[in-house]
C-alpha cells in the first residue's frame, strides 16, 4: 500500500513538473515567451582551422649492410649523438657511424644481437629541426599565404604556439572529389612546447578575417525567413515586430550586423530548450510580450 501511494507521489509530481514547464514556455495567453539580447559594439575574428602533424625534416635508419653478429654497440637508446659518431662494430669488423647529429630514437640491437640483411639496427632524428604540415583542400588554399603567422596547437596536449608558413606543395593529392595540397611550417629558432614531438596531430588556425568597432549579436538572436534572409524581433509595445538585418562575419558565437540594427538596441528571441527553467520563470516574472501575426 505504501509503494503504491509512493508511486502516485512520483507520478504527480512528474506531471508537475511538466506542467510547470509548459507554462513556462508559453504565456498566459498561450504565446511564447521571449529571451533579450542586446546589440554591443565590439570586435569579431574568425579563422580557417586545418589538421596535420609533427615531423622532423632530418631522420636516418641504419640498416645491416651484410648478416652478422653485433659485436659492440656505443650508443644508447634516446642518447644524442653528432655526426660521424660511432654507433656500432659488427663481426666482421665494419664500424657504423651517424650520418647526421640527433638522438637515437630508435636501438632495437644489442652486443650478440644476429642481424641479416637490411635489418634496423638503429634510428636517429634531429629533434632540433621540426617542422609542421597540414592538409588543406582546394576551396580554401587562398588563404595559406608564405610568411603568414599560424596559431599551432598539440591536439593530445592542447599546448600551443606561433609560427608562420614557409612552404605550399602545389602539386595536389586528389582525396575523393577533392584536391588536397601539403603547407608547411619550418620550425627551426621557434620556441616549442616542452611535450612536441614529431608525429603528434596537431590543429593550426589562420586568419580568415577580422572586423573591428562593430555592431555584434548573439547567433542565437537571429532568425530567418523561407527565403533565407535574416530578421530579428524588436520590441513594439506588448508585441513585438520584424526588422530586416544584414550579416556579416560571424564566429559561431556572435555575429556582425552590418545593417538593420544599432549598438544598444535589444532584441527578443525565443529560448531554446537548454535554457535552465530557473532563467525561464524570471523571463516570465519581467516579460508580458505576445507575437504580432505576419
Amino acid at each position: 500500500m505504501k509503494t503504491k501511494r509512493t508511486r502516485w507521489i512520483v507520478i504527480l509530481i512528474v506531471l508537475a513538473v511538466i506542467v510547470v514547464a509548459g507554462s513556462l514556455v508559453l504565456g498566459g495567453g498561450g504565446a511564447p515567451l521571449y529571451a533579450e539580447a542586446t546589440a554591443q559594439t565590439g570586435s569579431i575574428t574568425t579563422y580557417f582551422n586545418f589538421s596535420g602533424s609533427m615531423d622532423v625534416n632530418q631522420s636516418v635508419t641504419v640498416s645491416a649492410p651484410a648478416e652478422a653478429t653485433v659485436s659492440e654497440v656505443y650508443v644508447r637508446q634516446n642518447g644524442q649523438v653528432a655526426k660521424n659518431a660511432r654507433l656500432m662494430r659488427l663481426s666482421d669488423g665494419t664500424i657504423l657511424k651517424a650520418d647526421i647529429a640527433g638522438e637515437v630514437t630508435n636501438l632495437p640491437v644489442s652486443a650478440g644481437s644476429v642481424v641479416r640483411v637490411g635489418d634496423t639496427l638503429a634510428e636517429i632524428m634531429d629533434l632540433s629541426n621540426l617542422k609542421a604540415t597540414f592538409k588543406v583542400d582546394e576551396f580554401d588554399v587562398s588563404a595559406v599565404v608564405i610568411g603568414k603567422e599560424a596559431q599551432v596547437t598539440l591536439d593530445g596536449t592542447g599546448n600551443s604556439f606561433t609560427a608562420k608558413v614557409s612552404g605550399l606543395n602545389k602539386r595536389a593529392t586528389l582525396e575523393g572529389d577533392l584536391s588536397y595540397y601539403t603547407a608547411t611550417i619550418e620550425l627551426a629558432g621557434v620556441a616549442l612546447p616542452a611535450d612536441a614531438l614529431p608525429g603528434m596531430q596537431i590543429t593550426v588556425k589562420l586568419l580568415n578575417s577580422n572586423a573591428e568597432n562593430v555592431v555584434l549579436l548573439p547567433m542565437k538572436a537571429i532568425s530567418f525567413t523561407a527565403q533565407n534572409e535574416p530578421y530579428v524581433l524588436m520590441p513594439d509595445g506588448k508585441n513585438t515586430r520584424r526588422a530586416s538585418i544584414e550579416l556579416g562575419i560571424n564566429d559561431g558565437d556572435n555575429v556582425e550586423i552590418r545593417a538593420g540594427l544599432k549598438s544598444g538596441e535589444t532584441v527578443l528571441y525565443t529560448p531554446t530548450a537548454t535554457q535552465d527553467i530557473q532563467s525561464m520563470m524570471e523571463q516570465r516574472r519581467n516579460s508580458a510580450w505576445s507575437t504580432e501575426a505576419n
